[in-house]
């Protein structure tokens, strides 16, 4: 009785939201929102329940072919759900305050379906419920992102990410021909049964299947254009909440239904190589992307392709990786996927406040915001230090722990190569990424402005406090990290039954203390601050010298000359065009600008795209109406039978 209160509780408001979104008032979409709001509090609850009373599973009265609906909320899918909530909470009390969101009704209405669609997905107890959430989260962020003139790209993520839906269904009807029923609860070590050609086939198709929606190459390629063009709060939720509910049905399907074993060792390092070179590509391609939505969709591809990193270690630590290493390699692209949730939104909403503000969509164009709105600029500055693993916020506690686990692992079998180029892999990627996030914010808040008449209108307070909130949390997530990874362990140990040792805990003893961290490298701020104001000289303030001529907002430093040099090394990898066009201010004068084209679109998908096309006309031209053509294929196709048959 206390189950189904609960998940009435939580499920019920984002139902009658969704169908008042539909209808045409006035104050639908202020009401389908709240709605929905209600439910995510109740869903910010999931983990102080589970602390109360243990599990929360319920099974609905639907009868269905395949048996029942049955929902199971253990402790790591509560914890998942909780830290979703609170991000979902966020982002819809944004979306009511801010200028860019869509006005109507349907929109929320959507939002209500997205979120019971990803919390099913994460507590789903049967192959039919999770398959069907599943689906529908996709249907839902397809949905969600259609705005204006950006049918192509929301139709090519969802051909992608249906190709990616289709082979997850494979792998659930392969696992569940060797279970017993369809209650994934009951799924365990089905490995055993399966054999290892097979396990290897799901575990392939779970990390394809899933890998469409988080960005593993090459099914990345709707990330870039999909983020720039949907709304901002669609991109929000897509790049936290669905990539939480992916992260954690991968987890469950692979360590949990499946299980790792030491025969898995070739799989592991294939899963490491695609993993290793989608994070270093979407680091790289986001030094050179001029747009913010465009850096951060690379940055979430970077960012997922780490955690995938951290579950092919996981597998690779089954042959002859103690428990403790396998659950603290786990617990690293565990953490890091709820961190990731928090920080993206969070830099998520910044961003769309900035264009909503500005009205430009392109770094090139803006600057100097942090003059003109402070309390803005620092939420935006705890996103960025957050997102570029600077203690003591919570980005840094995840990456710490891969880099701990990946040198933890030495001297197991095949690690002797693969284990540092891991590290240095985690390492590159790293690093570029913390300098296109340094880029991201200086060509916004610092300089002077850099578009003509740019008077950016403030960031209202009803925007800015669920920003706050979140900043708040990057800041809480980062100090009590410890605690929060040893509450992710235990519910890695429950989910897929790997014991746990004292090794866990003895590496994080040693080796992370983050207040501290955080405490020094603030110390030494203050320090150097307070020396520069004593020892400083008092600075001279005079106009800029400028040669005689005006200054003007081209005269500053640009994106596209920072990331010019690496532009010039890599450039058969980026796909750079450059394009010349008549300056509208001047008629004997040429703009010169360069285009970066996605290559996997422009070598991979293109092609692709015009031979599917090209043999969809070869048999449209056998489809001529005439009747005696028809009766030459059914009798092609006669003979072709008797012939089978009589030889079979």
């Amino acid at each position: 009785m206390y189950d189904e209160l609960y998940l009435c509780l939580m499920f019920i408001p984002a139902i009658f939201g969704a169908a008042v979104g539909m209808v045409p008032f006035k104050y639908a979409r202020c009401a389908s929102a709240s709605l929905c709001g209600w439910s995510a509090l109740m869903g910010i609850l999931a983990y102080p329940l589970f602390l109360y009373g243990g599990n929360i599973s319920y099974t609905f009265p639907i009868p269905s072919a395949w048996g029942p609906y049955s929902v199971l909320m253990d402790e790591l899918s509560s914890i998942v759900i909780s830290v979703s909530s609170i991000v979902f909470l966020a982002v819809l009390a944004h979306m009511l305050r801010s200028a860019s969101a869509p006005r109507s009704g349907k929109y929320a209405s959507l939002a209500c379906v997205l979120y019971i669609a990803c919390v099913t997905a994460m507590c789903a107890d049967t192959v039919l419920l999770i398959l069907m959430a599943w689906e529908t989260v996709t249907l839902a962020t397809f949905l969600m992102s259609l705005r204006g003139k950006n049918g192509a790209a929301a139709w090519k993520f969802f051909v992608i990410a249906h190709i990616g839906g289709l082979m997850v269904i494979c792998s659930f009807l392969v696992m569940m021909s060797y279970a017993d029923g369809q209650t994934l609860s009951s799924w365990s070590g089905l490995g055993a049964v399966m054999g290892v050609p097979a396990s290897c086939g799901a575990i392939i198709l779970l990390f394809v299947g899933f890998g469409a929606k988080l960005g593993l190459i090459p099914f990345h390629a709707w990330m870039p254009d999909l983020y720039s063009s949907a709304p901002t709060h669609t991109s929000a939720l897509m790049s936290t909440v669905s990539s939480n509910a992916a992260v954690l049905i991968l987890f469950k399907s692979v360590f949990g239904y499946i299980g790792a074993s030491e025969e898995m060792y070739v799989l592991a390092a294939v899963l490491m190589a695609a993993s290793a070179f989608t994070a270093i590509w979407g680091a790289l391609e986001s030094l050179v992307q001029t747009e913010p939505k465009r850096i951060l969709a690379y940055s979430s591809m970077e960012n997922m392709a780490l955690v995938l990193l951290c579950f092919s270690l996981g597998i690779l630590f089954s042959n002859g990786g103690s428990s403790g290493l396998i659950t603290m390699v786990l617990v690293a692209g565990l953490f890091h996927t709820v961190n990731h949730s928090v920080f993206k939104s969070l830099i998520m909403l910044t961003v769309g406040s900035a264009e909503d503000c500005t009205g430009e969509t392109a770094i090139e164009r803006m600057g100097g915001l942090a003059k003109l709105m402070p309390a803005f600029s620092i939420v935006s500055l705890i996103a960025i230090l957050s997102m570029a693993a600077v203690p003591p916020f919570n980005g840094f506690a995840g990456e710490w722990l891969m880099v701990q686990s990946m040198m933890g692992g030495e001297g197991l079998h095949m690690t002797e190569i693969i284990l540092p180029l891991g590290v240095a892999v985690l390492g590159i990627s790293g690093m570029m990424a913390a300098v296109s996030y340094a880029r991201l914010y200086g060509f916004m808040f610092l300089g002077r402005p850099r578009a003509k008449r740019y008077v950016p209108e403030k960031v209202g307070a009803s925007a800015l406090a669920p920003m706050v909130l979140l900043a708040a949390l990057c800041f809480a997530m980062g100090i009590f990290a410890t605690d929060i990874m040893d509450r992710l362990a235990r519910g890695v140990g429950a989910a897929s039954g790997i014991p746990s040792d004292d090794l866990y805990t003895a590496h994080l003893a040693e080796t992370l203390n983050v207040p501290m961290l955080g405490g020094i490298l603030l110390a030494a701020v203050f320090a150097v601050y307070g020396l520069g104001r004593l020892f400083g000289k008092k600075a001279a303030r005079s106009p800029t010298w400028d040669c005689g001529t005006p200054l003007n907002e081209d005269m500053q430093y640009s994106s596209v000359g920072f990331s010019q040099p690496l532009v010039r090394v890599f450039h058969p990898l980026y796909g750079d065009v450059i394009e010349l066009s008549d300056d509208d201010s001047s008629k004997d004068c040429k703009r010169y600008s360069i285009r970066f084209a996605e290559p996997f679109v422009e070598r991979l998908y293109v092609p692709l795209g015009n031979l599917l096309m090209k043999g969809a006309r070869y048999v449209g031209r056998t489809q001529n109406g005439n009747i005696q053509s028809y009766f030459g294929y059914i009798l092609i196709v006669l003979v072709a039978l008797l012939v089978a048959v009589r030889f079979a």
